[in-house]
């Protein structure tokens, strides 16, 4: 085996943009701290950054939020928690569907709810199985979890999907809860549906979340929010005040510009995930062993390798994911990551949120242990 520094490390296991946040945004910020935006926050968020991103999901999203449905978070993550921990409780079953978000999974159990995994299929490009959520709910079944554009797998699901999906949540009084933080980075002819724009009777009972980091750039900002019936709006709110209180005042000045700004940076960004998105698919289709969906949307790759099991590679035999990866990061100083808190220990996530020589580099060595 050839030898390689461990400074020299390749990491296509990244979850966050490459991208610095854009200069308006990191300029507001600066102007907010000079303007003496250093104090508390309301338990919501600042209005005027409700009012933006209700406008935003009026406007790109054809949601009918309004000021007091909104409620900013510390992050996508933790308006997901949040929550969680307001609309189920012991005793109650949440729907996710498999592969998930490890998050979702652990936040269902935290709020002392059990979760119920619905695969979704590699055959069918890992689109939900509505006839299985069907089969799923239960008189304990409080609430649907979806994520489209996917993480891990990079699915996005349409229109007519959602319809289905809605069509359960209403036949059984059920909280849709819907992640859609991947939602700018979508490809070739897929169409990102908000669940909550298909009528006013879905709208009533789903939660859309969403954040800056993904579409601005904007990980360590930590910045989210969610459109939600106004009722939970009050529950989240409280919850909110008794545990972080108000987000982050500068942060939220960043994310008001961010969301009010300019936007041609967030186009920018998805064209050249495009071109590295076909870059590392082109390299994927030369290892023959592997099997993968084309994604959709996000900057994954979500790759099935048990055409590699049984083999040995660096003297250790390949029987997981974990496998894989552990012997990719120990011979080549490669990171991928094994998706087994994904629900999925046969595949590893790839992304392409990395420059594109990286890409280049990373299949170059995963070639030469293959080999």
């Amino acid at each position: 085996m050839w030898a390689i520094a461990m400074d020299e490390r390749i990491r296509l296991s990244v979850g966050e943009p490459d991208f610095p946040t854009p200069a308006h945004i990191c300029e507001a910020a600066r102007r907010a701290m000079d303007e003496g935006y250093t104090r508390y926050t309301p338990q919501p968020g600042f209005e005027d950054l409700r009012d933006a991103v209700a406008h935003k999901f009026q406007t790109e999203n054809g949601i009918d939020a309004r000021r007091e449905q909104i409620v900013v978070s510390c992050g996508g993550k933790h308006s997901l928690y949040n929550v969680m921990r307001c609309a189920v409780g012991a005793g109650d079953e949440v729907i996710l569907l498999q592969p998930y978000w490890f998050a979702a999974v652990e936040q269902v159990r935290l709020a002392g709810a059990a979760p119920v995994l619905v695969d979704c299929p590699a055959t069918n490009d890992f689109q939900p199985d509505v006839d299985a959520i069907g089969l799923a709910i239960s008189d304990a079944t409080r609430a649907i979890v979806i994520n489209s554009p996917c993480n891990p797998t990079g699915a996005v699901f349409c229109r007519q999907t959602l319809w289905a999906i809605a069509r359960i949540a209403i036949e059984h009084d059920l909280l849709v809860i819907t992640d859609e933080v991947y939602e700018s980075m979508v490809f070739d002819d897929a169409e990102h549906v908000s669940i909550a724009s298909l009528d006013a009777e879905v709208a009533s009972r789903t939660v859309t979340i969403n954040s800056v980091s993904k579409t601005h750039a904007m990980t360590g900002w930590r910045i989210g929010y969610a459109a939600m019936p106004a009722r939970l709006a009050e529950k989240v709110t409280h919850l909110q005040s008794v545990s972080t209180s108000g987000p982050c005042a500068v942060a939220q000045r960043a994310a008001l510009a961010a969301i009010t700004g300019d936007q041609s940076h967030v186009e920018t960004m998805v064209r050249s995930y495009a071109e590295r998105r076909e870059m590392m698919l082109r390299h994927l289709r030369r290892v023959t062993p592997v099997r993968f969906a084309e994604p959709q949307g996000t900057f994954y790759v979500f790759v099935d390798i048990t055409g590699l099991y049984g083999r040995v590679i660096g003297g250790q035999m390949i029987n997981s994911a974990d496998d894989l990866a552990r012997v990719a990061r120990e011979m080549s100083a490669l990171e991928i990551l094994p998706a087994t808190t994904f629900g999925a220990p046969h595949h590893v996530r790839l992304s392409f949120a990395v420059a594109h020589a990286d890409i280049e580099r990373g299949f170059e060595r995963l070639g030469r242990l293959l080999a």
